[in-house]
């Protein structure tokens, strides 16, 4: 038996079944409005009911001030017209808005805040034109040109000044690399005067440390002391087979004319007294005029020696010095020295 599956009623035959379908009105269409939930019985009921409701008129909506318009027109006009939608041209150094463009560039122009700025960066002042800016980075004493000597920290306004300065200060001038030097250098808390005698600078270097007779400290400076002084001889004075050498000795020995051998100038010196660190100190200060004493005799060198502690230690044979030269010029002034 036919049913409706609709309202669970039964009918005797398909037609009535069919019947009741079309003309029952709980089986007719429905036609459902979304927005408002009415229902119509046809789709033009429905449109009908959009076209002309009020709440299914189209919203225009302000995103800016959250208002709505019945048109697209009316929107637009509200745009055009509102304060509130109006375009702002910001400032961004000084936080203030204008109405156009023209506005905030005849502001940016004229206001003083905005005035371009020329800054020194060593002074911290600003000017308002380059060319301001230059004159004073010119003029300025603070701004001139500084030549600073790296080895003692002063600074000077030229660089002839500077170079001036580190030809003439002593501070700057570099010691060539003798024995003497070198041994006196090694003590790097010592002030070193190389014009001095070297006896006088060894003086001075043992009054600077305390040193005492007999201490090892002492006798170790001195042992190095005594052993710089024979390089610097032979650095002065050559070898035994250097004529040249043997005439800078005859030189500062006053013996002219000059032999002109080796073996002469070896006899021409062999029976003269001198100082053998006044000889050193004479060929440090550039063999110039001034000669080196002699002696008459080997007492009155003991006495010279002694007193001004111009000591020269005669100890060739054991250390295995064989420099003739030194061995002619070498004489005994302590017993066992």
């Amino acid at each position: 038996m036919p049913r409706c599956e609709f309202c669970s009623r039964s009918f005797g035959s398909q037609e009535a079944l069919d019947q009741h379908t079309q003309n029952s009105p709980a089986h007719a269409p429905s036609y459902d409005c979304e927005l408002c939930n009415r229902s119509f019985g046809s789709q033009e009921a429905l449109d009908q009911h959009t076209q002309n409701s009020p709440a299914h008129a189209p919203s225009y909506d302000c995103e800016l001030c959250n208002r709505s318009f019945g048109s697209q027109e009316a929107l637009d006009q509200h745009t055009q017209n509102s304060p509130a939608h109006a375009p702002s041209y910001d400032c961004e150094l000084c936080n203030r808005s204008f109405g156009s463009q023209e506005a905030l560039n005849q502001h940016t122009q004229n206001s003083p805040a905005h005035a371009p700025s020329y800054d020194c960066e060593l002074c911290n002042r600003s000017f308002s034109t380059q060319e301001a800016l230059d004159q004073h980075t010119q003029n300025s004493p603070a701004h001139a040109p500084s030549y600073d000597c790296d080895l003692c920290n002063r600074s000077f306004s030229t660089q002839e000044a500077l170079d001036q300065h580190t030809q003439d200060s002593p501070a700057h001038f570099q010691l060539p690399e003798t024995p003497l030097n070198t041994f006196f250098q090694s003590f790097s808390d010592f002030t070193f005067d190389p014009d001095i005698p070297p006896n006088e600078s060894y003086l001075a270097l043992q009054r600077f440390y305390g040193w005492h007779r007999g201490d090892e400290e002492s006798n170790q400076a001195w042992n190095n002391f005594q052993r710089a002084l024979i390089e610097e001889f032979k650095l002065w004075f050559g070898a035994e087979d250097d004529l040249g050498s043997w005439h800078s000795l005859c030189r500062a020995l006053r013996i002219e004319p000059l032999p002109r051998t080796c073996l002469d100038c070896e006899k021409a010196v062999r029976g003269l007294y001198v100082n053998i660190v006044d000889l050193i100190a004479w060929a440090r200060n550039g063999g110039g005029e001034d000669q080196v004493r002699l002696f008459h005799s080997l007492e009155e060198l003991r006495e010279y020696t002694k007193r001004t502690r111009k000591i020269f230690r005669n100890n060739l044979d054991e250390t295995g010095n064989s420099n003739v030269v030194l061995r002619h010029l070498l004489r005994f002034i302590f017993q066992g020295n």
